[in-house]
């Protein structure tokens, strides 16, 4: 396991009682502190969230509803997790947690969250170590990448003893009012206690990473934790609000490499020959979709491109022999308010398909390193880290088996003014053709180094760029289809 900064040790030292004088003037303090720091909180430009993770019964659902109480609970979102529904099972395991992330300005509550399937499944033998790393490193790059977009990530340990923790199990279940919160699985976890605690350091040291570490209390005093979260949490919001958070640094140099140069745009495909490969394609396609639903495996395809590149005429024939109810089609344009205030990433983790469904993305999470990079809509910092950012999370889709293929429909800048004028010309089609085309087309050689440095960066042996040559709309369409269906019959 690889090690990280140190942390309190643990199990950590008893917090002792916290005198009643004491207590009562702290807690007034804090919560004074918090109230005014939400109100702040509101009209700041990230959310907070705030993970709880411990020992059964060590007092996580009880710090929780205190918060509630102390805090202004219409700007907070709790986010408690139980087993995996179908929908969320279907799914890459980080995207339950992804779709409920709160907005920039609120509060998150996390119960049971990310750290808690890779903790049981390794306590109970479900995997091995390495899988045990490599799911924390998951989540280590997972809140990476929100704390480089501006999250603020609190994650507090509450642990007991075995004594304790049996003790405090017996006076749950004895309470009508709390007796909801054991389950049998709980006295089961408290015969494996020793297992736990070994999987818990490993655990704990494997995702203390700055800025977001754990910080571990003894549970044992449900007052003293309580506020001491309390405490940490104004500190925390204060320095956030207040001090300057500077952006990471990333070293980035353009590439050199010119793939697009080396694409042959003069093939072509006569009108009979397209018309038989279309249709032994497509009846192809159906067939391999109708396996891919069988064997529960999800697709995702992204359509990347130049302006007039043909990528509508491509999605069109590609979906035309599928089961309409498999299938969706997510055409990308600039983001709404609700997804201004979110990771840019979000609104695609919430797209993806369940187990056996197909996904097309016209246009996709690229245009944080396209059109928002050549525009100026993203600061370099923000889109020089997302080549990184991009990579972990369509790794993170092929490690949970997706099929994840990226076509970029490459035309030269000759065809593509010759089909400008042509949408021009044409009133059924004047509509496709924008003053924002026109201004991209400015761009073309801004775009064209942000194409290839995409080429370059984000290319790797389970998600390659595959560069189709459309000049001739029949050939780029055969193309991508039966491509779609070798990937498809390989896997």
């Amino acid at each position: 396991m690889i090690k990280h900064p140190a942390i309190t040790p643990f199990p950590p030292p008893p917090l002792g009682e916290v005198e009643g004088a004491s207590y009562k003037r702290r807690l007034m303090a804090v919560r004074t502190r918090l109230v005014a720091l939400q109100f702040r909180l509101g009209r700041a430009d990230f959310p907070v969230l705030i993970v709880f993770g411990g020992v059964d019964g060590g007092g996580k659902h009880e710090a929780v509803n205190r918060l509630h109480e102390w805090l202004d609970p219409r700007n907070i979102d709790s986010l408690a997790y139980v087993d995996p529904t179908s929908a969320e099972a279907e799914r890459p395991r980080l995207w339950r947690y992804w779709r409920d992330l709160p907005a920039r300005g609120r509060i998150g509550l996390v119960l049971s969250g990310w750290y808690s399937q890779p903790l049981l499944d390794f306590v109970y033998q479900r995997s091995d170590a390495a899988q045990f790393e490599h799911q924390l490193q998951q989540v280590c790059d997972f809140e990476r990448t929100l704390v480089n977009d501006g999250a603020l990530i609190l994650k507090f340990w509450l642990h007991l003893s075995a004594e304790q923790q049996r003790k405090r199990l017996r006076s749950l279940a004895a309470d009508p009012l709390t007796r909801w919160q054991i389950r049998p699985r709980d006295w089961r976890n408290l015969q494996l206690y020793q297992r736990f605690v070994y999987a818990s350091r490993q655990l704990i040291e494997g995702s203390n990473r700055a800025p977001a570490q754990w910080q571990v209390f003894d549970g044992s005093d449900p007052r003293a934790s309580q506020l001491r979260v309390a405490e940490a949490l104004a500190d925390a919001l204060e320095n956030a609000i207040e001090g300057e958070r500077p952006a990471p640094k990333v070293r980035f140099t353009p590439t050199r490499r010119r793939r697009l140069e080396t694409v042959d745009l003069g093939v072509r495909l006569g009108k009979t020959p397209y018309r038989e490969r279309l249709k032994a394609a497509q009846a192809e396609l159906l067939h391999l979709q109708q396996l891919a639903l069988q064997n529960r495996r999800a697709t995702v395809l992204v359509l990347e491109g130049w302006d007039a590149a043909g990528k509508g005429g491509v999605i069109r024939r590609l979906v035309q022999p599928l089961d309409a109810r498999l299938y969706k089609v997510n055409r990308i344009a600039a983001p709404n308010d609700e997804e201004h205030g979110r990771h840019y990433l979000w609104r695609f983790w919430r797209q993806l398909p369940r187990a056996g469904h197909l996904c097309v993305f016209d246009r996709s999470w690229y245009g944080r390193v396209l059109v928002e990079r050549v525009e100026g809509l993203a600061h370099p910092p923000q889109w020089q880290r997302a080549y990184r950012e991009i990579n972990e999370f369509e790794r993170v889709l092929t490690d949970a088996g997706v099929h994840l293929l990226k076509f970029w429909l490459h035309i030269s800048d000759e065809e593509q003014l010759a089909r400008f004028e042509a949408r021009r010309a044409d009133p059924l089609k004047r509509w496709k053709l924008t003053d924002e085309d026109w201004r991209n087309r400015e761009q073309r050689a801004a775009y064209n180094q942000a194409v290839e440095d995409m080429l370059a960066r984000c290319s790797h042996r389970e998600a390659p760029w595959i560069i189709v040559p459309a000049d001739d709309k029949r050939f780029a369409r055969i193309c991508v289809i039966e491509t779609v269906c070798r990937h498809l019959k390989r896997t």
